[in-house]
């Protein structure tokens, strides 16, 4: 047989030391797919879980050397948080001592997310195996030595089937401009899962279809688009920062295109620049406006020398802020404080049996008639909700009697007793007029949404779906089974949606 060929040979000495060891390598990488390969569907079959090859060499392996070498890498990175809605963000992808510092300034800002990503998409580029198409790791989990970060399964597929992408195991397992991120995820963004995108070399076809497909999948959803990318390689310092500039420059403007053009002409380099391209192209059609640079460093950081450096950049990829009341005249900061006292107090003289407080009279904002929600929660948990739609009465009078009817008459909870008051917690949603509005118009996160069909009514606010997890589908279905219709009822011709946006506080 041909391997008792091979074992005659070696023991006759007539092949080299060298092929042995590739032999063997041959065999241990074919051990360890054959390890992690999935079962196939069934009873039986089991989640695969990428390992975390790289612990102790690219990153501490020691789950609290770790952890604490990354929360020194988000304290560095604090500062200022940048005007807008993050769409996306760009890392560095070198060992965690070359550019963790750099990378922190991104994970810090995704950390102070409100409300967080329930998913990210991590885009990156493959360094050992050329893709014709993008690979994208269908389901199981990414182990870190802080925990597993599971894959979002749904997502994976959906992006997938819009790419027409496959599955290379064996370019996925040696990756580290995948796997160096991991950690940092699974500490910044803890109830997040994740999807993996690894792409090929640069082609702007390609890096069209999948910002396209990636925005797809973003749209109205809970995600947080991530590209993987180190910038110029092995340059004098001066020459790598005037390469670096340019990727700035691109970054900063959104633009994809220019970027390939640039890496194409040697005008610039990025390793990741498919990844990249890509990114920034799919946060544009979701809304995005300019990137900005967080931090920005070269290796020579680290290691003191200047002749060849490799450079490292993070950014945020930025939405104009959401239109709310706030931003076309309504409350400030001192007025909202006045008003949640006022409801709290309210909420305590109701529940004790006195007289309700004293309305102010010396601000025309809290005058003027306004719809509000007032909402109570004891332990993070609802204990009770209601709100008046219309504005009909002077604000400060609707908090008055929208706090004690939620304290005392909401019909799903028995009314709140005196031992409560110390843990209850008030949230004020101060309401924008309603404005008719098609399903497709939805904006989770943005719009809450009045429903009225069949003799039945429904609301919900803006918050609702983002705590849920929402996408605008299931945001649509949800307000259908509040209202008590079928959840596709918004489908429905004589079923009238309305849009509204709150003040939160």
């Amino acid at each position: 047989m041909k391997s008792y060929g091979i074992l005659t040979n070696i023991a006759m000495g007539k092949i080299t030391v060298r092929l042995v060891s590739r032999l063997l390598s041959a065999l241990f990488l074919a051990l360890c797919l054959l390890a992690h390969a999935p079962l196939a569907a069934g009873a039986g079959a089991l989640a695969e879980i990428r390992p975390a090859a790289l612990a102790g060499t690219w990153y501490p392996a020691d789950p609290s050397v770790l952890a604490g070498s990354l929360e020194a890498f988000l304290r560095l990175g604090r500062g200022p948080r940048p005007e807008g809605r993050v769409v996306a963000l760009v890392v560095p992808h070198a060992g965690h001592r070359y550019s963790g510092s750099v990378a922190g300034a991104a994970y810090a800002l995704a950390q102070s997310l409100d409300p967080p990503p329930r998913s990210v998409v991590l885009v990156g580029p493959s360094h050992h195996f050329p893709l014709p198409t993008p690979s994208i790791w269908p389901s199981g989990s990414f182990d870190t030595p802080l925990g597993a970060i599971p894959v979002d399964q749904a997502l994976a597929a959906e992006l997938t089937k819009r790419l027409g992408a496959g599955f290379r195991r064996e370019a996925d397992l040696r990756e580290h401009s995948l796997e160096v991120q991991m950690p940092f995820l699974r500490l910044a963004l803890p109830q997040a899962s994740l999807v993996t995108v690894l792409t090929g070399r640069p082609d702007l076809a390609q890096a069209r279809a999948l910002a396209s497909a990636l925005a797809a999948v973003a749209k109205d959803r809970p995600v947080l688009l991530v590209a993987s990318t180190d910038l110029s390689h092995f340059h004098p310092q001066a020459q790598a920062q005037e390469l670096d500039a340019r990727v700035a420059d691109r970054v900063r403007a959104l633009d994809g295109p220019g970027l390939l053009a640039d890496d194409a002409a040697g005008r610039s380099e990025a390793c990741g620049v498919q990844a990249l391209a890509a990114v920034l192209m799919a946060a544009k059609e979701l809304g995005a406006t300019q990137g900005q640079v967080l931090a920005q460093a070269d290796s020579a950081r680290s290691t003191g020398d200047y002749s060849q450096v490799v450079g490292y950049m993070s950014a945020a990829l930025l939405a104009p802020p959401p239109a709310t009341p706030a931003a076309s005249g309504g409350l400030d900061d001192g007025q909202q404080k006045r008003l949640r006292e006022l409801a709290r107090r309210a909420v305590e003289a109701a529940v004790k049996g006195q007289a309700p407080p004293a309305l102010p009279q010396d601000d025309p904002a809290l005058l003027r008639p306004g719809g509000v929600f007032v909402t109570l929660k004891q332990h993070g948990e609802l204990r009770g909700c209601i709100g008046a739609m219309v504005a009909r009465r002077p604000l400060a009078r609707e908090v008055v009697a929208m706090a004690v009817e939620a304290a005392l008459r909401d019909p799903r909870f028995p009314p709140v007793r005196t031992q409560e008051l110390d843990g209850l917690e008030l949230e004020l949603s101060v309401l924008s007029p309603m404005q008719p509005c098609r399903p497709e118009e939805v904006r989770v996160g943005v719009d809450g949404l009045l429903i009225e069909g069949r003799g039945s009514t429904g609301v919900l606010l803006p918050q609702v779906p983002v705590e849920q997890g929402w996408d605008r589908r299931q945001y649509l279905e949800g307000i259908c089974r509040k209202a008590g219709l079928p959840r596709d009822a918004w489908r429905e011709p004589g079923v009238r949606l309305q849009c509204f946006q709150a003040q939160v506080f």
